[in-house]
């Protein structure tokens, strides 16, 4: 059994400075649990679990914040949005051997940094090209918002793991939404960049309901919740063992 300080320590937390659990090992930018917003509850986490998150197959991930720092009404609910993706991403991959240890980055608005909105799958893929973290994290960007005639939610290849490739990075989603779309958006780029496709093909959807729940099932395929227009993503982020051994064979899988 390793100590907590331990544990930070060896995922390279500076223990000189002071430390905040909930952002240096949770991955949490407000330093505060999510609320859960189906309850608006505050979600549980556990220290001891989170430890042991990184000593199974784990990834780390760069959650990197596209021009966030412009002030609109909305602002005040993109973190914790930011913060919920991360702690559903944790609890979706962690029932199947894979924990998530994610570091936070922004890159400021500008004049000159024009991809805070995204209008293309090109431009997408621009983004990712144009920067990266000099490190051997995966580089996830969050944008504010994607226009409807890009038609996509977020866009990743099957990755690398050299940096300065062309699959070296994906676009996890917009934040400018819902929290749980967010959420399994983002989930599902990662599974796209650790080497899953969609399952089924481009202009059809899957036959079975456990199919249509399946975390790589494009949102349009997602059942309704009963009794409403609404996809219940929620509920739909489920994952096959054959596709769990695919990412697990992925480079960028840490293991101990």
């Amino acid at each position: 059994m390793i100590s907590l300080r331990q544990a930070m320590a060896g995922e390279g937390v500076d223990l000189s400075e002071d430390v905040s659990v909930l952002k240096r090992l949770f991955g949490f930018i407000t330093s505060r649990v999510p609320k859960d917003p189906d309850t608006s509850v505050t979600a549980s986490v556990s220290v001891r679990q989170m430890i042991d998150d990184h000593d199974v197959d784990h990834i780390h991930l760069n959650v990197i914040r596209v021009g966030l720092d412009i002030v609109s009404s909305d602002s005040d609910e993109w973190l914790p949005r930011l913060d919920y993706g991360v702690y559903r991403m944790q609890n979706i991959f962690r029932p199947h051997g894979i924990g998530i240890r994610s570091m936070h980055w922004l890159i400021p608005w500008s004049p000159e940094n024009d991809f805070d909105v995204i209008d293309s799958e090109s431009e997408a893929k621009d983004l990712w090209r144009s920067y990266s973290v000099d490190n051997d994290g995966i580089d996830a960007f969050v944008v504010i918002n994607i226009l409807r005639r890009a038609d996509l939610s977020g866009v990743a290849p099957h990755g690398d793991c050299e940096k300065g490739t062309r699959n070296d990075g994906l676009l996890a989603g917009y934040i400018d939404r819902d929290d749980e779309g967010f959420a399994r958006t983002f989930a599902h780029e990662i599974g796209h960049f650790l080497g899953l496709d969609h399952t089924h093909g481009k202009n059809n959807c899957p036959d079975t309901d456990a199919e249509r729940r399946n975390l790589m099932t494009q949102s349009d395929c997602v059942p309704l919740i009963p009794g409403t227009s609404s996809r219940d993503v929620r509920n739909s982020v489920r994952l096959t063992a054959d596709q769990v051994a695919t990412m697990k064979r992925h480079c960028s899988i840490r293991r101990h």
